[in-house]
């Protein structure tokens, strides 16, 4: 399985990685192919833009996102094949107004993948708060309606086009191939405010 060959239903892993003053941190995605791809680089890399634009519009300006890299599911084997990887680098400014201090890169926007079946997907993104998005309800910090709806906008401008026509967003799982594929059938902002610690190390299916 390479990125120079993506069939119908083959499913990828889109990694972006931000930075703001000193710090960095990823984001972790499954996509999942509508169709067989006939020009893999142009697709791959516009895959890599729109989940950069995505994220783009979520997160405060002065947030970096640096680089997207899309890679095969099946962990890298031995020896090294570099046609299981594909980095875009890209150093694009995210765009969300902040007029007040931010909030700790701990205190994350909370993104629910919604699926038909099964458990909901969540998504955890750091660097997108202001102290003004937050109200604090029986000691738990939460976002206000207003931040919770210009968020979702964002989202749902965004999703007009979302990943084109060649890929959908899909929570998978299974090891070393997915044995479980559900799509995403959107990305809803949740009023809670989740706390994670900056240095949790992300799952790895690569044991």
């Amino acid at each position: 399985m390479t990125l120079s060959v993506i069939t119908q239903n083959e499913v990828l892993t889109v990694r972006s990685y931000k930075q703001y003053t000193g710090y960095a941190w990823a984001n972790n995605y499954e996509v999942e192919a509508t169709q067989d791809i006939s020009n893999p680089e142009t697709a791959l890399e516009n895959l890599a833009i729109r989940i950069a634009n995505l994220e783009q519009g979520l997160h405060l300006a002065g947030v970096i996102i640096d680089r997207v890299t899309i890679s095969t599911y099946v962990p890298d084997g031995r020896p090294y094949n570099p046609n299981t990887l594909a980095t875009f680098p890209l150093s694009l400014v995210a765009t969300r107004p902040g007029s007040s201090q931010v909030l700790p890169l701990e205190m994350c926007l909370f993104v629910r993948r919604n699926t038909s079946f099964g458990r909901d997907g969540r998504l955890l993104y750091r660097g997108c708060l202001t102290e003004d998005d937050m109200l604090a309800a029986s000691f738990r910090p939460l976002l206000i309606s207003g931040s919770v709806s210009s968020l979702q906008s964002i989202i749902n401008n965004w999703a007009a086009t979302g990943l084109g026509s060649e890929f959908r967003f899909v929570m998978a799982s299974g090891i070393p191939v997915p044995t479980s594929v559900r799509p995403v059938n959107g990305l809803q902002v949740s009023e809670k405010i989740v706390i994670k610690k900056y240095n949790n190390r992300y799952y790895r299916r690569n044991p």
